[in-house]
């Protein structure tokens, strides 16, 4: 089964990623799409399975919409497994899940797909969505194991050279434009935050130009607006097409991210961050730093600056190992 997962991965990362992602440009889809697949091999595969109790011999996975290779990693331990896996797609663009149940099954693969709520009679659930979705997953289904991944979000830190840092940091901005749970919210930094916007903007460009920013939600409109207001009034501003670098006190920090916009917030020390952050503490996800000693409570994963979206495998999700509890 390992084996032949394999052969339908490598199937998939050869496919044109631009009418997979739901909307990012060519260019950033395929290099999304390359990076999502590119830890998975026999070995890794093999040592997840290790990690994992075991497994079902059915699993369904709520799909949510976003980050387009989402199921990808999911679905490709459980089948090398043994497990048969279900995709719900998400409604907007099921176009991911699609091929993928179709690429698998080439390989004999038993990974099917649909966008219908209904899901069919499965052994355990991994259901992905907002807290309030994956509530209401479990509670429709009180006598299947439900694994909830709900509301998470990540952070930057930066405490060392803002010249250093900016390559990286642009490659964590860069990658899906911004969605998902381990996408960088913020940026914030004990350091000179203007030297690290200043060096940024080389790097944003530099992205921009590689990997261009694909479609925008109309309704992101808005928030972008009042961000870049209140960092003209309250701090620093830099635009350009494709992208725009904030800095703002931290109090106004926002845990939420926006297609290629640098949220940077000076903080004092260490510990005021902690602080700051204490109240978000249930719904943090991933840390990006140049401080390879730096603890944050309620961080599960930190990584160096530019992988915070390309975990490695096996590893652990919100702090458990993959396709644990089913």
């Amino acid at each position: 089964m390992i084996e032949a997962t394999t052969r339908a991965l490598a199937k998939l990362r050869a496919m044109n990623a631009g009418k997979l992602s739901q909307g990012l440009s060519p260019e950033n889809a395929a290099a999304c799409l390359h990076q999502a697949i590119r830890p998975l091999n026999t070995t890794s595969l093999a040592a997840a399975l290790k990690q994992c109790e075991d497994l079902p011999k059915s699993i369904a996975i709520v799909v949510p919409p976003g980050v387009f290779t989402t199921p990808i990693e999911w679905t490709a331990i459980a089948v090398a497994g043994g497990c048969a896996v279900h995709l719900k797609a998400p409604t907007a663009d099921p176009s991911l899940c699609r091929t993928l149940s179709e690429t698998f099954s080439e390989e004999q693969l038993p990974v099917t797909w649909s966008t219908s709520r209904e899901i069919p009679p499965v052994d355990a659930i991994i259901a992905f969505g907002g807290d309030d979705t994956v509530k209401t997953i479990a509670d429709a289904h009180p006598d299947t194991p439900v694994v909830r991944y709900g509301h998470r979000f990540s952070i930057a830190v930066v405490t060392g050279d803002p010249s250093q840092a900016a390559g990286p940091l642009s490659i964590d901005m860069a990658r899906y434009d911004g969605r998902g749970c381990m996408a960088p919210t913020a940026v914030f930094t004990t350091g000179n935050a203007s030297l690290l916007m200043d060096s940024m903007a080389d790097t944003m460009t530099q992205m921009e130009q590689r990997y261009p920013r694909g479609l925008i939600e109309a309704g992101l409109g808005p928030e972008w607006r009042r961000r870049i207001g209140l960092a003209k009034v309250l701090g620093k501003v830099k635009e350009a097409p494709g992208w725009a670098i904030t800095i703002s006190p931290p109090e106004f920090f926002a845990p939420s991210a926006l297609p290629r916009m640098v949220n940077i917030h000076p903080v004092e020390s260490l510990d005021h961050l902690r602080e700051l952050l204490s109240p978000y503490e249930p719904w943090l996800s991933t840390l990006g730093t140049d401080h390879v000693d730096l603890t944050i409570p309620g961080i599960h994963r930190t990584c160096r600056l530019g992988w915070m979206q390309a975990p490695s495998i096996p590893r652990n999700h919100d702090g458990r190992p993959m396709l644990s509890g089913l």
